[in-house]
Order: structure tokens, then C-alpha cells, then sequence
């Protein structure tokens, strides 16, 4: 008898802890903070106000455009009108597989935008002969 009913407690445990790991690991997957845009380069669209430096110029108080191409690219403009405005727009693959962190490389040039800080550092490659190399350090506005 005390066999049977050690087998009956057994059992019935191995029961409860199934059903306990079924509710647990069927759990979903969902992101419960919907505004913290993981994974997505959305957070790296806006205008920053920083300095551009072209050669051994500085432009100060510069104004740069980032638009979204596609879900992986992005585009970066300087504001027209300006003593920098002829610098190249660039057009740099972009991830944001690390949270906090939107970057990207190419052979357009390379950046990082670091959400919790807004800061944006941008170098652009010169691509033909009629383009130079730039960089531009500045935070979302």
C-alpha cells in the first residue's frame, strides 16, 4: 500500500510540475515596453545639431537630416544652404541588433547612434573624385 501510494504522489507530482512548465515556457514573446523600438532603426531617424569636419575645416552648430530609406538603410543630408551643404549624401546600411544602439558600415562610410545619450558620429567615405571624406559628431534635436 505505502508503494502504491508513494507511486500515486510521485505521478502526481511529475503532473504538476509539467503543467507549471507548459504555463511558463508558453509564455509569449511579445516586447511588454512597446516604446523602446529593439531591433528597429527608427530611433535614428531626426535631425542632429553638431560639427561637421571636412579636411582640417570645422563647421559648428551644423545641421544633419537623417531620413529612413528602408527597413536596413539609412540617409544622411546636410541642411542646404549651408557653407557645408556640399558635402555627399550618404546612403549606409543600418542595424539595430544591439539594444541601445543603432550602427551601420559600408563603403559609403560607417555610424553609431546611441539612443540613451542622442549622439550621432557619422564618417563618410569619399566614394568617386569629386566627393572628400567627412565626419560629423552631433545629438538629436
Amino acid at each position: 500500500m505505502k508503494k502504491t501510494n508513494l507511486k500515486v504522489r510521485f505521478s502526481s507530482a511529475l503532473i504538476i510540475i509539467f503543467a507549471l512548465i507548459s504555463f511558463v515556457g508558453c509564455s509569449k514573446d511579445k516586447d511588454d515596453n512597446p516604446g523602446s523600438d529593439s531591433g528597429s532603426i527608427d530611433v535614428a531617424i531626426g535631425t542632429y545639431k553638431g560639427t561637421y569636419s571636412i579636411g582640417t575645416v570645422n563647421h559648428f552648430n551644423a545641421v544633419l537630416i537623417v531620413t529612413k530609406v528602408d527597413n536596413n538603410r539609412l540617409k544622411f543630408v546636410a541642411k542646404s544652404g549651408e557653407p557645408y551643404s556640399n558635402v555627399a549624401t550618404k546612403t549606409i546600411q543600418a542595424k539595430a541588433d544591439v539594444p541601445g544602439l543603432v550602427d551601420g558600415h559600408d563603403s559609403q562610410g560607417q555610424f553609431t547612434y546611441k539612443t540613451a545619450e542622442k549622439d550621432l558620429t557619422l564618417v563618410a567615405n569619399a566614394t568617386s573624385s569629386s566627393e572628400f571624406a567627412y565626419s560629423f559628431e552631433g545629438q538629436k534635436q
